[in-house]
Protein backbone atom coordinates (compact mmCIF):
# COMPACT_ATOMS: atom_id res chain seq x y z
CA UNK A 1 0.00 0.00 0.00
CA UNK A 2 1.15 3.37 -0.95
CA UNK A 3 0.57 6.61 1.34
CA UNK A 4 -0.01 9.54 -0.09
CA UNK A 5 0.06 13.45 1.51
CA UNK A 6 -3.23 14.87 1.33
CA UNK A 7 -3.18 17.89 3.26
CA UNK A 8 -5.97 18.90 5.53
CA UNK A 9 -7.14 22.36 3.66
CA UNK A 10 -7.79 20.21 0.59
CA UNK A 11 -9.53 17.39 2.12
CA UNK A 12 -11.94 20.70 4.00
CA UNK A 13 -12.11 22.03 0.81
CA UNK A 14 -14.10 18.61 -0.82
CA UNK A 15 -15.97 18.44 2.34
CA UNK A 16 -16.90 22.16 3.02
CA UNK A 17 -16.30 23.84 0.04
CA UNK A 18 -15.53 27.45 0.57
CA UNK A 19 -16.84 27.52 4.06
CA UNK A 20 -14.08 26.60 6.02
CA UNK A 21 -10.73 28.23 7.37
CA UNK A 22 -7.49 26.01 8.15
CA UNK A 23 -4.63 27.17 10.27
CA UNK A 24 -1.46 25.65 9.94
CA UNK A 25 1.48 25.90 12.52
CA UNK A 26 5.09 25.45 12.85
CA UNK A 27 8.23 25.50 15.12
CA UNK A 28 11.12 27.65 15.29
CA UNK A 29 13.12 25.54 17.26
CA UNK A 30 13.30 22.43 19.97
CA UNK A 31 15.69 20.53 21.66
CA UNK A 32 13.33 17.90 22.78
CA UNK A 33 11.89 17.18 19.66
CA UNK A 34 15.75 17.70 17.88
CA UNK A 35 14.78 20.58 16.30
CA UNK A 36 17.50 23.09 15.92
CA UNK A 37 17.15 27.08 14.83
CA UNK A 38 15.53 27.49 11.34
CA UNK A 39 17.94 27.80 8.66
CA UNK A 40 18.29 31.91 6.69
CA UNK A 41 15.60 32.86 4.32
CA UNK A 42 13.62 29.53 5.03
CA UNK A 43 9.88 29.96 6.05
CA UNK A 44 10.25 29.63 9.92
CA UNK A 45 13.23 32.13 9.69
CA UNK A 46 10.96 35.16 8.08
CA UNK A 47 7.95 34.32 10.82
CA UNK A 48 10.43 34.14 13.61
CA UNK A 49 11.81 37.49 12.59
CA UNK A 50 8.76 38.99 12.53
CA UNK A 51 7.70 40.67 16.06
CA UNK A 52 5.22 39.26 18.66
CA UNK A 53 3.80 36.07 20.08
CA UNK A 54 1.90 34.99 16.96
CA UNK A 55 2.49 35.60 13.15
CA UNK A 56 -0.06 34.67 10.51
CA UNK A 57 -0.17 35.20 6.80
CA UNK A 58 -3.77 34.71 5.49
CA UNK A 59 -3.07 32.42 1.74
CA UNK A 60 -6.47 31.91 0.83
CA UNK A 61 -4.45 29.26 -1.77
CA UNK A 62 -1.77 31.35 -1.89
CA UNK A 63 -3.75 33.93 -4.03
CA UNK A 64 -1.96 37.36 -3.49
CA UNK A 65 1.43 36.48 -2.45
CA UNK A 66 3.91 36.93 -4.63
CA UNK A 67 4.70 33.76 -6.16
CA UNK A 68 8.28 33.89 -7.26
CA UNK A 69 9.40 34.97 -4.14
CA UNK A 70 6.99 32.29 -2.49
CA UNK A 71 8.85 29.51 -5.40
CA UNK A 72 12.19 30.41 -3.49
CA UNK A 73 11.80 29.81 -0.24
CA UNK A 74 14.57 27.09 0.94
CA UNK A 75 12.99 24.49 3.03
CA UNK A 76 14.25 24.14 6.65
CA UNK A 77 16.02 21.04 8.12
CA UNK A 78 14.02 18.45 10.01
CA UNK A 79 14.10 16.72 13.14
CA UNK A 80 16.73 14.75 14.19
CA UNK A 81 14.73 12.85 17.29
CA UNK A 82 10.53 13.15 15.41
CA UNK A 83 10.50 11.85 12.00
CA UNK A 84 6.84 12.76 11.78
CA UNK A 85 8.42 16.57 12.13
CA UNK A 86 7.36 18.52 8.61
CA UNK A 87 8.85 21.78 8.04
CA UNK A 88 7.08 24.53 6.03
CA UNK A 89 7.52 24.58 2.14
CA UNK A 90 6.15 27.04 -0.60
CA UNK A 91 3.72 24.77 -1.22
CA UNK A 92 2.12 24.88 2.41
CA UNK A 93 1.08 28.21 1.51
CA UNK A 94 -1.59 26.88 -0.56
CA UNK A 95 -1.75 23.58 1.15
CA UNK A 96 -3.31 25.20 4.38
Amino acid sequence: MTAIWWPAGAQLQEIFGPRYAVIGSALGFSDAQGIGPSEASTLESRLRSVPGPGRFIPTHRGQGLPAAEIAALPTRSGSSKNPTYFALTPQSLTDF
